[in-house]
Formats: structure tokens, sequence, C-alpha cells
């Protein structure tokens, strides 16, 4: 077996370990990065790494390494995600993970790694939180809800005395300004000099809540479908059930479940903050931001249960499901002791994950 950094023509093999697995419950998602994981990657920061292990030249085990520059206690620190560490089905053959990560770390060179996990995948877990000599573990920072929300879904908000509009190109240094400016307050949130060092993301993706001319709240309506996808592999359960409801349940204000193997239509809420972490503001802000997209079918936001937003976003009709947000302690490979994530202090994007 073979680890190497893998390149496009690894594309395929990555895809299959990709979809192999999808989100446990009633509601079986698959999530995937069609139709080149390595392309996907890389249009998440131009420092991205995937490694892959072979045998026999067909891999059987991935691993990706995402760096941004993020805030952690206030400071700008170099932090990675680490992503699809994954092996193929059916195969018993023992991975060397100490190798990959030691490979991966001395490449990407970051302060501190997380990761994050779909909750009720056991055996992932247990593997990244057993504490071994030569390879690095994890330790759990929070919980994260992923919820899918119709944009028809009614939300009763109060007059805020702001204004919502769409922001323009020119908004950019003013929508950049805001969000360092609440972002560093937080954990997580990612440290940048312009929109395009996230992405495709624009200025014109923004709502803007103002009041007396200054921004108070600011939030993207963002589509990355082109580089990452839900599919609906399965619906059981209660889910199957909703689903031959589904024209009664939009008018309802739930989402409108896809066919199965159909690609879910969706745009995430991205960068969505408000100043002193407002529950009106964000409230108001979300009420406001279904109307203006509800031309989508589904809108995707997450936050983790110790967030302002999690307390608006519980009381509203919506479709979840929980992640496990974890710091990997890389000590066992480089040496360093990781400056220490505040896990009760997080503002993590769920479009970046």
């Amino acid at each position: 077996m073979d680890f190497c950094f893998a390149t496009h023509d690894d594309a395929a093999g990555i895809l299959k370990i990709m979809e192999e697995d999808t989100a446990p419950g009633g509601l079986k998602l698959l999530y995937t990065r069609r139709s080149d994981p390595c392309a996907s990657f890389i249009s998440e920061s131009g420092d991205s790494v995937a490694g892959v292990i072979k045998r026999s030249g067909e891999v059987i085990a991935t691993i990706a390494a995402i760096p941004r520059s993020m805030y952690i206690n206030g400071s700008k620190r170099r932090v990675c995600y680490v992503t699809n560490m994954k092996r193929l089905k059916g195969i018993d053959t023992a991975i060397n993970w100490y190798e990959a990560f030691d490979k991966m770390c001395k490449k990407v060179n970051c302060d501190s790694y997380f990761c994050s996990l779909i909750t009720g995948n056991d055996d992932v877990s247990r593997m990244l939180h057993k504490k071994r000599r030569f390879m690095p573990y994890a330790e759990r920072l929070a919980a994260y809800r992923t919820y899918i929300i119709n944009p028809k879904v009614r939300i009763k908000a109060g007059p805020a005395g702001t204004e919502f509009v769409k922001a323009a190109a020119d908004d950019e240094s003013g929508i950049v300004s805001f969000l360092n400016e609440n972002g560093r307050k937080k954990n997580l949130f990612p440290a940048f000099d312009r929109l395009s060092d996230l992405g495709d993301l624009k200025a014109e993706d923004f709502y803007l809540l103002k009041r007396d001319e200054r921004i108070v709240a600011a939030g993207a309506v963002w589509n990355r479908s082109k580089v990452k996808q839900y599919v609906l592999k399965k619906c059981t359960g209660i889910y199957s059930f909703l689903r031959r409801l589904n024209p009664l349940i939009s008018k309802l204000g739930y989402i409108t479940f896809p066919q199965d193997n159909e690609e879910a239509d969706f745009a995430f809420i991205s960068f969505l903050l408000a100043q002193n972490d407002e529950a009106d503001l964000y409230r108001y802000f979300l009420s406001r931001l279904c109307d203006a997209a509800a031309d989508r079918s589904m809108l995707v936001i997450g936050t983790d249960l110790n967030n302002a937003k999690h307390r608006v976003l519980k009381s509203i009709r919506s479709v979840s499901f929980d992640s496990e947000l974890n710091e990997i302690i890389m000590t066992n490979i480089d040496g360093r002791e990781p400056e220490r994530f505040d896990g009760g202090n997080i503002e993590l994007e769920c479009a970046l994950l």
C-alpha cells in the first residue's frame, strides 16, 4: 500500500469511497463533491491537499485537508479542516493513517486542526477519539446542526426598525469589514480580505440589514452546487410518508422532498452574522431572506447548538441532521501543542464544510 497526494486521475476512486456512505436516519442524504473532488477541494482553498492510499493501483482510502485563515481566540491562525477520511467498504487491510497525517501535516503546516462527523458514525468517532502514542486524536468541541428550510416557511418576526436590502458590488468593503469585525469574536470564523478569498462568493450574493445607514446584520444566499451536492438516496419511515404528501407539506412550510437518487436543489444561507448576536435581528433577517429567496427549493444553514442562531432556527419548520465538531490534536505528529478552541463560542460556516 502506498500513500500519495491525489491527482485528478484519482477522482473516480475518491468519489467511489465518498459515495458509499449516507447520513444515518430516515432521510438518507449523500454528501458528495461531483464530478471532480480534487477540483472541489482546491476551490475551497488554494492550499488544499487530498491524499489517497492505493493497493495494486486501486484507491482504498482517502483523506483531505483544507487550510484557511481563521479566527482563534480573537487572532488570525492557519487552521486546517480535515475531511473525507474514509476507507473502501469491504477492505480489511490496516490503513497507515499515521503516514497520511504525517505527510499532510507537513504539507499544509497549520496551527490547529478540526473535523466534523455526522452523528451516528460511531466507528470513525471511536477511532478518532482513541488516544494512541503515535497517532493524532480528536477531542469533542461542540454539537452542530444543519437545517434544511423551505424558503416559503412563515417566520414570525416583529418589526426590527431596520432596512433590508440586497447588496451591490460596491458594498463589498462594508460587508468584509462587518463580517471580520463580528466574526473575530468567534472561533473558526474565516479571516479574509476580500470575498473571493472564500471561493466564488460575491457581494451581490449578500443581503443586508441596515440601521441609520450602518450594517447591523448580513448574510448570503450562496449556490455551491458546482463543487458540492446533497443527493437523497432514500426516504424511510416518517419521511417516506411525508414525501407522498409533498404538495401539502410544502404549503405548510416543510421542504419538498426530492425523489430517490435526485440531487437536491438548494443554496446555503452563509456568513449570517448580526450585531451583538441579537436574536431579533436573526429572526427578522431570516424572515425577509426567505421572502427574497422564494425561488429556491431549499435553503441550508448550519450552526452549533450554543449559537444564538440555533435558538431562532429550532423554532422554524425544517428538516435537520446533527454532526459533532472535533479538534484534532496533532502533537504526536508535529510535536506542537495546539491553541485550544472554546467550543462554546464557535461560528462555523456550513458551506465551507
